[in-house]
């Protein structure tokens, strides 16, 4: 487990002195690119052992290796449907054949994919980043290879989401489906992510969440007579999780309700990820039943890395605020007698405000970075993807 606390403990550390402390695009650059050559030899250079799914994944790629294009196309070949993931492999056995290249070439897709959409989309990288890894989506980038690429690329459509840009949108999604072909059922959230979050659509979702918590064992079975057969009742993924699995995506959809005037007056287009924030967390709910429901809401559980620093963002003390500051001490410096008194008391009213603004702000960040690193000690104490013990090929 020592590797990964001291990989998130460095991630915040060095992100809060570099980039939160001296804030720059430049700063950001650096940032991420180490991170993201930390975080792609970390990838790459684990043993075999690491990680529940890694070694089918591998067994996959010694397949591709051996059968070259024509295994590709042919009824052997297990993701014949999901022809993205099955040319990825192709691609990489092109170079090497070896385990280090394959975690290597996954590696280099998800971190590199995952620090350009946070550079271009991220109110805060740093923070992002320090989501990426302590809310899991790192390790399951060790894992669930194949799933965690989809979503990795999915994230460069919510853009296109928060825009209204449905054939963009569409084709990134179709793409994640040549990876993972879930991701199609990402298609119609287009539309339902517009909707307006309020009492009623909350009532709506709530009564959908409670019918489907009753009645989940027949609608489920009927499924998967036609689709998902592997998910069938009385499998391990019909099993149900601990509350523990949903209290940090409940914890972080309360939050966001909280403070959901704040980020729509920030920024109305935040919406849609308020939304998908929203999904996740009845997502989350119901998987306290069935573990299925868990392989859905963990595509729209990465929002988090948008979200969270969005709330910084709002609690960031107001650029017009502190100038106003300003001028009110350049003010009452040009002034004398009673002007220069009433001066002075707004100066110091001021100056209260924006002390308590930066405050609550200072106090924002503890919090996210504290909720952060619990639900991550959380992670790796389950141990359910088998990413502890932390080992090296060597």
């Amino acid at each position: 487990m020592g590797p990964y606390l001291i990989l998130a403990l460095a991630t915040g550390l060095l992100g809060y002195f570099l980039c939160e402390r001296h804030p720059s695009k430049r700063n950001d650059i650096i940032f991420l690119s180490i991170m993201s050559v930390v975080l792609i030899a970390m990838s790459a250079v684990r043993g075999s052992t690491v990680g529940i799914d890694y070694k089918p994944y591998l067994e996959y790629f010694k397949q591709v290796c051996d059968g070259g294009w024509s295994f590709l196309f042919s009824a052997a070949n297990v993701y014949r449907i999901e022809i993205g993931y099955s040319l990825l492999n192709y691609v990489i056995s092109l170079v090497t054949q070896s385990q280090l290249g394959f975690a290597l070439g996954i590696a280099l897709v998800c971190i590199v994919l995952t620090a350009v959409f946070l550079y271009k989309h991220s109110p805060s990288v740093w923070v992002s980043m320090f989501v990426f890894i302590t809310f899991g989506f790192f390790g399951y980038t060790l894992v669930t290879i194949r799933h965690q690429i989809a979503i990795c690329i999915f994230m460069f459509a919510l853009p296109y989401l928060q825009n209204k840009k449905f054939v963009p949108y569409l084709l990134i999604v179709l793409l994640t489906a040549t990876f993972h072909k879930s991701m199609l059922l990402l298609i119609p959230l287009f539309f339902i992510a517009q909707i307006p979050l309020n009492w009623k659509s909350l009532t709506v979702y709530s009564a959908g969440t409670l019918f489907l918590l009753i009645f989940s064992e027949p609608i489920l079975s009927f499924i998967t007579q036609y689709i998902y057969k592997s998910y069938q009742v009385g499998t391990y993924y019909m099993r149900g999780r601990d509350f523990n699995t949903a209290f940090i995506p409940i914890i972080l959809f309360g939050v966001v309700m909280l403070l959901k005037k704040r980020l729509l007056q920030h920024d109305a287009k935040n919406l849609p990820l308020i939304n998908l924030c929203c999904y996740c967390c009845l997502l989350f709910i119901l998987t306290l039943k069935h573990f299925v429901f868990q392989r859905f809401a963990l595509i729209l559980l990465p929002v988090a890395m948008l979200l969270l620093p969005e709330i910084m963002s709002c609690m960031k003390i107001d650029e017009d605020k502190a100038m106003k500051l300003e001028l009110t001490r350049q003010a009452a410096k040009k002034t004398a007698g009673d002007e220069k008194k009433r001066a002075l008391q707004k100066y110091g009213e001021l100056k209260v405000q924006l002390r308590d603004q930066q405050a609550m702000y200072n106090a924002t960040i503890g919090f996210i970075l504290f909720g952060s690193f619990v639900y991550y000690l959380f992670l790796l104490n389950a141990n359910r993807l088998l990413l502890v013990p932390y080992v090296t090929m060597l």
